[in-house]
This record gives C-alpha cells, structure tokens and sequence, in this order.
C-alpha cells in the first residue's frame, strides 16, 4: 500500500477470507472468466471461508476486456474468447487467493506465516500439476504464483481487491453484476 503504514493488528478470518476472494476474482477477470457470486460465511468449525464462482475450464466466447495497456503491463495475453485454461492461469488463479491474504498481512504488519493462510487453494493447485513430471510441476507452481504476484502488487488491481473485499466483508454475498462492475471501474479508471 503505497503511502500508508502498516496497521499493526492481525488480520480477522473474515477479513482474510474476503481478501482471498476477491483476489481469485481480479485475477480471474482478468484471465476472462466468468466470475461470481462471491460468498463469504462462516464455516462448521466456526472458520470463515468463501467461495468465488467460476468456470475454470472454458472462457465464454464474448469477452469483456480491459484495455489492452492493462494486459501488456502484467505480461498477460489479451484472452480469447471460447478457448480454455491453461494449467499456468488455473494455478495462478488458486494462488491469488493467497497472494491477496499475504498483501494483507504485510499491510497490517504481520507475518503471513503467523496466521492461517489459503491451504486448500494452495493443495488445489498442487493436484491441478499432480499429472507433471516434478520439474514441470515446480516451474508452473512458481510462474503461477509469480504472475499473481504481479497482478496483486500491481496498485490498481490492490485498489479494486481492496475495494471488493471490503464490499464482502459488508455484504457477504457479491453477485456477478456488481463484481463486474465494481472491477472494471476501478481497472479502467
């Protein structure tokens, strides 16, 4: 967060669970898929999670993208609309959820790993390059988290995971209109 201290407090599970949501979601706009409703509840064990809808598999064929200046400052193709997914943006769609909750922590002044980070979507990701030979394995887990990295450090795209975060933290459910428009504000302006 350009400017601004470090908060000094650790991070609610609420606060992190929205957090990695809305990075799943920013970076999957991004990689154009069809994202929403985002869901943040509290879990059996009395955790809180959440949950961001989204067809991994295959991006609709009308896209609405972003200006193609967004896309080249991260490295990323501009996607196409009705092709699939390649592992790398699969994975690096797991990881943002992490990534986000990371930036946070640093944010707050804490060390991430003090505090229960994203695991399942760090496991998911590691079953999705489970069929890899190890080497091709590591290299797409670290270039996928890498690329969220990018993405999430970026100051626009920390602006609008910051803003959707602290809109599910008010409403606990986003639906995909108000997603699509709350993102693109923020990434085109």
């Amino acid at each position: 967060m350009v400017g601004l201290e470090p908060n000094k407090h650790t991070p609610t599970e609420k606060e992190l669970a929205a957090y990695n949501e809305a990075g799943h979601a920013i970076v999957g706009r991004l990689q154009g898929q069809y994202i929403g409703p985002i869901l943040l509840y509290r879990g059996e064990n009395e955790h809180w999670g959440g949950s961001t809808e989204h067809d991994i598999f295959i991006r609709p064929f009308v896209l609405d993208l972003f200006p193609n200046e967004l896309y080249a400052r991260f490295g990323i193709s501009i996607p196409q609309g009705g092709a699939g997914f390649s592992i790398e943006e699969k994975c690096a769609m797991k990881f943002a959820g992490v990534v986000a909750e990371k930036r946070l922590c640093e944010h707050c002044g804490v060390n991430s790993d003090e505090v229960r980070i994203g695991e399942a979507d760090i496991l998911e990701a590691e079953e999705l390059v489970s069929r890899l030979s190890q080497d091709q394995a590591q290299k797409v887990l670290h270039d996928a988290e890498a690329l969220a990295w990018t993405i999430l450090k970026d100051n626009t795209c920390w602006k609008a995971v910051e803003m959707l975060a602290q809109e599910l933290i008010q409403r606990g459910r986003l639906d995909q209109e108000y997603i699509h428009t709350l993102v693109s504000h923020v990434l085109v302006s």
